[in-house]
């Protein structure tokens, strides 16, 4: 039996359907594959690299010992929330600022469930800001044992945990919302002993007001740290990678100087800075010194990158202020895998950012 028009005219349009619902199936894969294609070879920031992050896992194997890092915003508070939450007797923190809700919260459940955490904080930071009042009381209120810096320093300007005498974070950031989101803070977790129990030792030091202890490996301010980020300037050979916030000391214009005049390919990123600022930029500049200003994100970091096989990350400024009055803690590390992340991280903050020009 013939089909009726009724029916030719059903399966036709059937037909039409399905042919179109192939056809649209088809255009929005392609339209799919070619917005990841775009969003993958993008040159937007470090965040379209999504290089492995490298960092300290939570639970660091006996003998073993691990040094990594985590940057800012691209990896958030994940690795640092990590650390906080696997935690089990004692958190150590000496801090500029705090004021991060996830993070007070993380240490708020860590009293919780038994471990003692103290604080040192800053009293009074630069400027008058930071709300440390309000930040003084909320720790006290969620089982913080917490106290002001000691104040022989012009500033406790360090940001340093240690977790259960095991781990260490030396960080560049505060602890903020716009450090975890703004910024660009390169932090280092390790479970090196020599590293944690310096950090250790200097929160002792600091928390009881007592003498600073014996040298250890990492970067203190106001004691060894000018003449050890001096030395690690002039040790560098073949390049030389800057993140600064601020540069201010005749010191270190002058080392910085002298290495691109050795030949060392010297760059430097930062954020803008006022017209003074821009004038010692500008010399730098004169003397075969790269520098770039980028303002799609804060540069808050403290770095020397040298040969890309040694970096120095911490909360040292390059001021007077910084190096030779305050409260400081940095740390040079050589780990291959977090050095050259830090290594990839820069080049592209490079790459996107403005030249100065003499």
């Amino acid at each position: 039996m013939s089909d009726t028009p009724e029916q030719r005219h059903t399966r036709t349009a059937r037909s039409r359907n399905h042919d179109r619902f192939w056809r649209w199936l088809a255009i929005a894969l392609a339209l799919a594959i070619g917005a990841a294609v775009i969003a993958l070879a993008w040159p937007r920031h470090p965040e379209g690299v999504r290089p492995q992050v490298i960092y300290t896992g939570a639970t660091p194997r006996p003998g073993q010992e691990t040094t990594g890092v985590f940057i800012t915003p691209m990896d958030g508070r994940g690795p640092l929330l990590e650390e906080i939450a696997a935690a089990r007797r004692e958190i150590t923190l000496q801090i500029y600022l705090i004021s991060d809700t996830p993070t007070v919260d993380a240490l708020a459940a860590a009293v919780r469930r038994g471990v003692h955490v103290r604080v040192l904080l800053e009293e009074h930071p630069y400027g008058g800001g930071g709300g440390q009042p309000e930040a003084f009381e909320r720790l006290k209120k969620a089982g913080i044992d917490v106290r002001w810096s000691n104040p022989v320093f012009r500033f406790n300007h360090v940001k340093t945990f240690t977790m259960d005498g095991a781990v260490a974070i030396i960080m560049n950031m505060n602890l903020t919302v716009s450090a975890f989101q703004q910024n660009r803070e390169i932090n280092v977790v390790t479970n090196d002993p020599a590293i944690v129990q310096h950090a250790l030792a200097i929160f002792e030091a600091d928390w009881e007001r007592t003498a600073e202890p014996e040298a250890g490996p990492l970067i203190i301010s106001p004691t060894s740290a000018r003449a050890d980020l001096l030395e690690l300037i002039d040790s560098a050979t073949t390049s030389l990678d800057i993140y600064a916030e601020v540069l201010r000391d005749d010191a270190f214009f002058r080392a910085i100087a002298e290495a691109a005049e050795r030949g060392v390919a010297v760059r430097i990123v930062m954020s803008p800075g006022d017209e003074k600022q821009m004038t010692t930029l500008r010399g730098l500049v004169e003397r075969g010194v790269r520098v770039r200003i980028v303002s799609d994100v804060y540069i808050h970091a403290k770095l020397f990158l040298a040969d890309r096989d040694r970096a120095f990350v911490g909360s040292q400024n390059m001021t007077s202020t910084s190096l030779d009055q305050n409260r400081e803690i940095g740390v040079i590390i050589d780990d291959p895998g977090a050095v050259e992340r830090i290594g990839r991280v820069f080049d592209v903050d490079f790459r996107l950012g403005r030249e100065v020009t003499p």
